[in-house]
C-alpha cells in the first residue's frame, strides 16, 4: 500500500469533516470512506484511526463511528495553548523580525483577500484559514519557536472547526482582514505594545464566537 495514498485519503477525510462535507454525528465506516474516495479499506480504516487521535472521529467498538460532534470544551482547552503560544513569541518577532517576513505576512492577507468572496465553496474556505494559519506560523519561526508552530499546527482540530465555521457563515472575514494589516504595520512601526493589545483581542474574540456559533447550531456540539 502505498504510503502517499494512505496520506492523501487521510487529508481528504479530514478536509471533508473540517468543511462539514461530512457532518458531525453522520455515521462513517472504513467501507463508507474506501468507496467514497475510491480505495482500498486498509487506508480508509488508517485515516479514521488517525483522525480518531485527533478527536475528530469517534470509534465505537462493536457499534461503529461517527463523525465526532465539536467538543466545546476541548475548543477552548485548544484556544487557551494557542492564546498563550501566540502571546509568547512576541518579543521574540519583534526582536528578530525582516523586511522579507513582514512581505511575507502581506502576501498571505493578500491571498486571503482573494478567496474572502468565495467563502460559499468549502475548498476556498479551507484555503482561507490555511493562510490565516500560514500568517500567524510566521512569528512562530521569526522567534525561532518551531516546536510552538508544530504544535499549534497540528492540535487544534476542533478549534480549527468552528473557525472553519465561523469563516463559511463569512461574518468576520473583514474584521480578520483589517486586524492583520494593523498588525502587520504595529510590527513595521515597532509598536510592540500595540501588537501586543490588539493580538490578544483579535484571538480573544474567539470566546464570544464559540457561543454564537453553539447557539446557531447546537446540533453539532456534543451535549
Amino acid at each position: 500500500m502505498s504510503y502517499s495514498l494512505n496520506i492523501q485519503t487521510y487529508d481528504r477525510l479530514k478536509r471533508d469533516i473540517m468543511t462539514l462535507v461530512l457532518m458531525p454525528g453522520e455515521p462513517v465506516s472504513a467501507a463508507k470512506i474506501a468507496d467514497r474516495y475510491d480505495v482500498s479499506r486498509t487506508p480508509a480504516r488508517e485515516a479514521l484511526v488517525k483522525l480518531e487521535t485527533e478527536a475528530l472521529v469517534d470509534i465505537y467498538p462493536q457499534v461503529g463511528s461517527e463523525i465526532s460532534r465539536i467538543d466545546e470544551d476541548r475548543a477552548k482547552q485548544e484556544w487557551f495553548v494557542r492564546m498563550t503560544l501566540e502571546m509568547g513569541v512576541i518579543n521574540g518577532l519583534f526582536e528578530h523580525v525582516s523586511g522579507n517576513d513582514i512581505e511575507k505576512m502581506r502576501e498571505y492577507c493578500h491571498k486571503m483577500e482573494l478567496v474572502a468572496g468565495k467563502m460559499n465553496d468549502p475548498d476556498m474556505t479551507f484555503e482561507y484559514l490555511r493562510c490565516d494559519n500560514e500568517f500567524h506560523a510566521i512569528a512562530f519561526y521569526v522567534a525561532g519557536q518551531k516546536l510552538a508552530a508544530s504544535i499549534v499546527a497540528n492540535s487544534m482540530a476542533h478549534y480549527n472547526r468552528i473557525r472553519l465555521l465561523i469563516d463559511m457563515e463569512n461574518t468576520n472575514k473583514d474584521r480578520t482582514l483589517a486586524t492583520h494589516e494593523q498588525l502587520i504595520r504595529n510590527i513595521e512601526n515597532g509598536d510592540m505594545e500595540g501588537y501586543r493589545v490588539l493580538m490578544r483581542k483579535h484571538l480573544g474574540y474567539f470566546e464570544q464566537d464559540i457561543e454564537d456559533l453553539r447557539r446557531r447550531n447546537p446540533e453539532m456540539f456534543k451535549r
